[in-house]
């Protein structure tokens, strides 16, 4: 039905602007009318049976839309062919040629004429249009006066009402409301199942494509990505589709898409609440068994300090919970009131949580829980505050962390160490001046090994030079991105284990995001008492998923289960699913 041979489409683009057909005459005078070619389409081809449900899916901009008016007859392709057989039903564009200062039932004649029906048949069909648009009432009111959802209403039902041999659907099926939708995608299905009509569909839709259609064609930049079953289309463009990366990082999460390995359903587990609260509770709740003596309450709006309130869960073995800074949230203080702590820390000073939470806290817990507030605004003052409440009933680890406040990569993989070992955690200032305080609480305070986390360009050699003169033995641990870092850090930390006899979790580990790294903030306590180390990956970045494959697959001993931390929205289950099927495939 229809056939698209080696089509390309070439749009020439101004290299500059001119205002006035005096400035272009004189440009095309001087020969300096320039234009810089676009491929809308580049050398695509592709065949459509009869009866075939052909879906076309693609990115905005991808080309997807010239394609669709190429075929309708709209566009001429620069070059190639494009060859049709049978008449076309086009509902590309619905709603061009209304004139809306005229009436609706003007418009139906008018829009009619202008797709090829005679007046007998509009005549003929009139009723059937009116009905299916539900428009009765205001046929004579004029259409400037239109919602636009109802002006669509019309353009469909006039563009359907035939039984055409090709019918091209243009992301039709998204205007309007649900019910409309509804009714709009029941007509495209009769048309196909009753009359063996020929569609092509495009659509964002990825769902309403698969359910849809029997074939499909993945389109990017105007070049085929892939074209085949449909259900195999969906499934790579969900998975790699507008996303960034290297080809070599695409081949490698697209060969292990191909691969028919099913994952299991105990390999896979998410932590996700309806926000970062009900998240940071859900996570304590897996880790932490009520009663709990001590609770630490810390702002869910900054990341860095639930990092330091993580380090103080490792020393006093108290879960963290998240609040907003104004109030606390419901399913906190529901949280609190069953772990019943007798004693709540409370991280930062009346700027990043008000006294609302305090008085909150009381009334959760009732008068017998004493709330101490560690009254700190800046990051260095915070964490100096967290080690010396520490200090005053338990003992520190002789090693401590520095790090600055923007710190991911290293600061998200170091965590659970961090936690395990009762590490402090301390804040250079990444101003340019020396934090006195901190670097001189470093020099006296007995530590002989220093975690730097970050690279020189943050943590000066200068400022380190000061503590190894000192006789503290300094480790830098950087990476040039955060899963560089990852793999770094994760390594660091398993030959650690392996010299100390520090018990790590061989079968498990920690999914977070390190572009919203709000639940690994939040998580930092669950996964050290866990003794998961944390996997960073951001679905969306192909280079980082291909680095969590990378290392799921170089790993001594098999990963038995995987937790992600974050909703469906942020690790779908076809994301899951590939790290799954790399763990599965190791070493295959």
């Amino acid at each position: 039905m229809v056939k698209v041979s080696n089509v390309s489409m070439i749009f020439n683009m101004a290299s500059e602007q001119l205002n006035s057909l005096k400035e272009y005459a004189i440009a095309l005078a001087k020969r300096e009318l320039r234009f810089k070619e676009f491929r809308a389409l580049d050398d695509v081809s592709f065949e459509v049976k009869k009866g075939d449900v052909f879906g076309i899916l693609g990115t905005n901009g991808s080309g997807k839309s010239t394609m669709l008016k190429i075929v309708a007859g709209v566009l001429e392709p620069s070059e190639g062919t494009c060859s049709i057989h049978g008449n076309i039903a086009p509902l590309i564009e619905l709603g061009a040629g209304f004139d809306l200062e005229l009436t609706a039932r003007e418009n139906i004649y008018l829009n009619g004429a202008l797709l090829g029906y005679s007046k007998k048949f509009i005549e003929q069909h009139f009723d059937e249009i009116v009905d299916f648009a539900d428009i009765e009432k205001f046929l004579d009111m004029p259409m400037k006066n239109y919602s636009s959802g109802m002006v669509a209403r019309i353009a469909f039902a006039i563009a359907t009402v035939i039984i055409p041999d090709i019918l091209i659907v243009d992301e039709v099926l998204s205007v309007g409301d649900f019910m409309f939708q509804q009714k709009c995608e029941e007509r495209i299905t009769r048309l196909i199942k009753e009359h063996g009509v020929t569609v092509l569909i495009v659509s964002h839709n990825n769902d309403q494509i698969e359910r849809l259609c029997n074939r499909a064609i993945w389109i990017e930049k105007g070049r085929v990505r892939m074209i085949g079953d449909a259900h195999e289309v969906c499934e790579a463009y969900r998975l790699l589709g507008g996303r960034t990366g290297s080809q070599d990082s695409e081949k490698l999460v697209f060969n292990l898409l191909q691969e028919s390995t099913k994952v299991p359903n105990d390999l896979i587990a998410t932590v996700a609440g309806e926000d970062r609260y009900s998240s940071a509770v859900k996570l304590i709740e897996k880790a932490f068994v009520p009663p709990a003596e001590t609770a630490i309450v810390v702002p869910g709006q900054s990341t860095s300090p639930s990092m330091i309130a993580a380090c103080l869960s490792g020393l006093l073995d108290a879960p963290v919970f998240l609040t907003s800074p104004t109030a606390l949230p419901d399913i906190t203080a529901q949280a609190i009131k069953r772990y019943g702590p007798t004693s709540i820390i409370l991280l930062g000073d009346e700027f990043l949580v008000s006294t609302v939470v305090e008085r909150d806290l009381v009334e959760a817990c009732g008068p017998r829980a004493h709330v101490q507030r560690i009254d700190a605004h800046d990051l260095s003052s915070l964490a100096l505050g967290a080690y010396r409440h520490g200090r005053k009933s338990l003992q520190w680890s002789r090693t401590a962390a520095l790090t600055f406040d923007g710190c991911i990569g290293e600061l998200i993989s170091i965590a659970p160490y961090l936690h395990m070992e009762k590490i402090p955690l301390f804040f250079y200032q990444k101003s340019g001046e020396v934090d006195e305080e901190t670097i001189a609480t470093l020099q006296s305070d007995g530590f002989s090994r220093l975690l730097a986390l970050g690279g020189e360009a943050d943590l000066p050699d200068e400022i380190l030079s000061l503590l190894q003169d000192e006789g503290l033995e300094v480790v830098r641990l950087a990476g040039s991105n955060p899963y560089e870092a990852n793999a770094l850090v994760n390594r660091w930390i398993v030959e650690q284990a392996e010299a100390t006899g520090l018990c790590l979790s061989r079968e498990t580990m920690t999914v977070c995001s390190a572009k919203n790294p709000f639940d690994a903030f939040a998580g930092s306590a669950y996964a050290g008492k866990t003794r998961s180390l944390f996997l960073l990956e951001d679905p969306i970045d192909l280079d980082s998923v291909a680095h969590a494959i990378s290392l799921l697959s170089d790993r001594e001993s098999p990963v038995e289960r995987l937790t992600f931390l974050g909703s469906d929205v942020r690790f779908t289950k076809g994301d899951k699913a590939i790290l799954g099927k790399a763990i599965l495939t190791r070493g295959l």
